[in-house]
């Protein structure tokens, strides 16, 4: 996997604090080491778990993956603004703020998996832009990351999607 065997040894270590794996058997290996056998206690699905060295599973990412399934599963052909993806996406356990939804939106229809079918309408009687999701887009069961380089990353592609141009603003979703 092209990673340092310490690598391994530190994402086990934390895979086993966070109770995904467990110690089946252990074995010497020679006078100070043993070898451990480990069986899978918690299955993540698709996705490897992502833990931290001290075993806390990370959560960072998981709005995006709750937005990206409401677009493909509850939304689909339906038109929507960023505030009801928000509130559709929340759960009791997760809730996806709107300024965050409203950012995902931005990244998504510049990325061309959201097409816009009505402006934004600005003053008095503001309405935020509404989007549909383009059936074509929907490039798997992986959410689309914005990258901190403000670039649009589809894993299930394994390509950028877009890159954000300066001085680009969002202020019509």
């Amino acid at each position: 996997c092209k990673v340092s065997e310490d690598t391994v040894k530190d994402y086990v270590k934390a895979l086993l604090k966070a109770g995904f794996i467990a110690v089946i058997d252990s074995e010497p290996v020679g006078t100070m080491c043993k070898r451990n056998v480990y069986s899978l206690i918690k299955d993540n699905g698709i996705e490897a778990p992502r833990v931290s060295k001290n075993g806390v599973v990370v959560t960072h990412g998981g709005v995006n993956e709750a937005m990206w399934g409401t677009l493909r599963r509850v939304l689909k052909g339906q038109t929507f603004n960023y505030r009801e993806l928000a509130s559709f996406s929340s759960t009791n356990s997760q809730e996806v703020s709107e300024e965050t939804a409203k950012s995902y939106v931005f990244m998504l229809a510049g990325a061309k998996y959201l097409e816009c079918v009505k402006p934004a309408v600005l003053g008095r009687r503001a309405q935020p832009a509404r989007y549909r999701f383009r059936p074509e887009m929907d490039t798997g069961s992986r959410a689309p990351m914005i990258q901190r380089t403000k670039q649009v990353y589809d894993p299930n592609r394994n390509e950028v999607m877009w890159v954000e141009e300066k001085g680009a603003e969002d202020e019509d979703l």
